[in-house]
């Protein structure tokens, strides 16, 4: 990726008119990591989400979390994955603002991440999990075009049953999807040829190779290929975070048309590549 002009830590979310986005208030700090906080945060309607923000300090671990998270939010959309609703917001803390986006669980139902499903599901999900197959290939191809590099444990995948006993599911969590940070590039340009062999930075769930099928894998493809470069750019021009230079913009906009064109063949060599392409804890 190419880098961007350093951002001086005041630029922090000034001068994007869609902010400061709904205001929440702070229910408990549940995670504070170099790459960023993620807090239990409610709204005045009793809505609860997890609010996801970093601290200029923590640009080179953490880079612009709220970009992010909104462009793979619009799109997963319009390549029709689900994935969790994002809202960007402001909460109060002692005496600062802080600016960042909700993600908002689906409520009124028991969640699970796909590494915790029940044993019986985990040893049998083509009978437990619905549209097991496109959830598969469909995740793979998606962070593969956005070069996520964080999906491997199934953390960020969540399944909830349905009335007829079925899971559904949804994706979360894309802060190291698109431009990431500043750690994720260091050293290989998104042009090189790590970005270009899966392997080398992406890993599946345990027992998910077997349900990654090559047509299925080239109809995603062919899905993502199908959108216009000029709505992508758009997209990505349109994202309300400072934090997201020009320059960032154009990287990723080049980044996506290039391995949207590149795609096919991308998930080809993933196929064929006989080492390992699960994750091993």
């Amino acid at each position: 990726m190419e880098q961007p002009t350093p951002i001086h830590p005041h630029t922090m979310y000034k001068g994007v008119k869609v902010l400061p986005g709904t205001h929440w208030t702070i229910v408990d700090k549940w995670k504070e990591k170099p790459q960023g906080q993620v807090w239990r945060v409610q709204d005045q309607n009793g809505r609860k989400g997890f609010f996801k923000f970093a601290y200029p300090r923590q640009w080179y671990d953490a880079g612009p979390i709220v970009g992010n998270e909104w462009i793979a939010k619009q799109l997963t959309d319009l390549i029709s994955v689900p994935s969790a609703r994002v809202e960007l917001a402001h909460v109060e803390d002692a005496d600062e603002t802080l600016r960042g986006i909700v993600s908002l669980p689906l409520e009124s139902t028991s969640l699970h991440s796909w590494r915790t499903l029940p044993d019986e599901v985990q040893r049998d999900p083509q009978n437990t999990v619905r549209n097991l197959t496109h959830l598969v290939c469909a995740t793979i191809a998606f962070d593969v075009w956005v070069t996520n590099i964080d999906r491997a444990s199934g953390k960020n995948i969540i399944l909830y049953q349905a009335s007829d006993g079925m899971y559904d599911w949804y994706l979360i969590d894309h802060g190291y999807a698109l431009y990431g940070c500043d750690r994720k590039w260091s050293g290989k340009h998104w042009r090189s040829s790590h970005w270009q062999q899966i392997w080398q930075f992406y890993h599946v769930p345990r027992g998910w190779t077997q349900f990654a099928k090559r047509p299925n894998l080239m109809a995603m493809a062919a899905r993502i290929q199908a959108i216009p470069e000029e709505r992508l750019a758009r997209m990505v021009r349109s994202a309300p975070d400072s934090n997201y230079t020009p320059a960032i913009k154009e990287s990723v906009i080049a980044m996506l048309c290039h391995r949207k064109r590149r795609l096919p063949a991308m998930l080809d060599a993933w196929l064929d590549y006989d080492g390992n392409k699960e994750y091993r804890q």
